[in-house]
Formats: structure tokens, sequence, C-alpha cells
């Protein structure tokens, strides 16, 4: 009880909800155990499809592709789930961004 007069004495913004911190932690958490699995082929894939850094190939199916070079994977940009996925990790990052400026914005002064 202590800590929440102390902010307002010394004229401080509340801290965010702990759901803001630790649901995009939980999220990255269960898609990075989710990719071998999302994964179909466990060998790199060949080389046609690379685009640089970038693997857009039309005649594979899969999602998620181990990276040419290094250890990971990468998203098949030719695969309209891939723009999903994409989406969805921008928005884990948005997401707590503007709650918290928002949460920060109604704090009375």
């Amino acid at each position: 009880m202590a800590a929440p007069s102390l902010l307002k004495m010394l004229n401080l913004p509340m801290p965010p909800p702990l759901w803001i911190i630790l649901a995009p932690i939980f999220v990255l958490a269960a898609l990075s155990l989710l990719m071998p699995l999302l994964a179909r082929d466990q060998k790199t894939p060949p080389d046609e499809g690379w685009r640089g850094v970038f693997y857009a190939n039309p005649k594979d199916p899969s999602l998620f592709v181990r990276k040419r070079f290094g250890t990971g994977y990468t998203l098949n940009f030719s695969n309209p789930w891939s723009w999903v996925a994409l989406a969805i990790i921008f928005a884990m990052v948005a997401a707590p961004l503007t709650a918290s400026v928002l949460l920060l914005r109604q704090v009375p002064k």
C-alpha cells in the first residue's frame, strides 16, 4: 500500500499492468516452440527460392523454413499465411507500446 502513495508523492506515473509486459513474451515463446512443428521440412530449402535473406518459393507450401545460414527459421513469403504471421508479430510489438502510452496519458498530473 505504501508504493502507490510513494509514486503519487514523487509524482511518478504508475507502471503498466503486468499482462502488458508478459503477454508478448508468452506469445513469442509459444510461437518459437511451434516453429519446428510448423516447418514441414527440416532441411534447408533449395537456393532457387532465396532472394537475399528472404525466402519466397511458391512451389513450397511450408510457412516456416530453415534459414539459409545460421540457426533458426524464416517465413516463406510466397505463402499467404506468412503475411498474417508477420502482422501478428508486429501487433505483439505495437500493442504493449500503445497500451503503455495510453495508460501513461491517463495518469493525472
